[in-house]
């Protein structure tokens, strides 16, 4: 599983930021509170400030301030 955060201005659905990140699912199931692993397929997932500031810190980047961040996952 590959995960990448995407970033999209408030209220506009362009991409104008992503960024792949080196996290496993284990890495990311208490930053996400996933109950378990099926939980990240298929589906993009908005995150909250607390969750950007753990994901960062996880897998040391700095992302952009002032876009709505969004965790996807690919295979």
């Amino acid at each position: 599983m590959i995960f990448s955060v995407m970033g999209f201005h408030p209220g506009r659905d362009d991409l104008v930021f992503e960024h792949s990140i080196s996290l496993s699912v284990a890495d990311l199931i208490p930053v996400m509170q996933w109950t378990n692993t099926n939980e990240c397929v298929g589906v993009d997932i908005r995150l909250i400030a607390a969750q950007v500031l753990e994901v960062e810190h996880l897998a040391s980047v700095v992302f952009p301030e002032g876009l709505d961040l969004y965790l996807t996952s690919f295979d």
